[in-house]
């Protein structure tokens, strides 16, 4: 019951860690994605070769691509959360004092 309580209570937020969730979910479906393309591919050799060794060439090209602006998208959420927690402590009074000059 201690873990559903902590799931269901607002005094942690989970922004962070569902967006790292989602971002992990998300590269599991790119490579997914990307394999079932890849078999396609390589099953569509007897058809129409050339069309299919662009494809197989570029299907592993463009997930890595995928997987790049999924991660600069993360990265963009997480900054919104991190300004968002440090405002909120400014504003608060909960942010650290600056350092004592000597």
């Amino acid at each position: 019951m201690g873990m559903i309580s902590g799931l269901l209570s607002f005094e942690k937020p989970m922004g962070e860690t569902l967006t790292r969730l989602l971002y992990y979910l998300g590269i599991i479906g790119i490579l997914w994605q990307a394999l079932q393309r890849l078999w396609f591919w390589i099953r569509y050799l007897d058809n129409d070769w050339d069309t299919a060794l662009w494809g197989i060439i570029k299907t592993p090209i463009l997930a890595v691509i995928a997987i790049l602006v999924l991660r600069v998208v993360a990265e963009f959420v997480l900054a919104h959360f991190r300004m968002d927690k440090s405002l909120h402590d400014q504003v608060t009074g909960r942010a650290a004092p600056p350092p004592k000059a000597d």
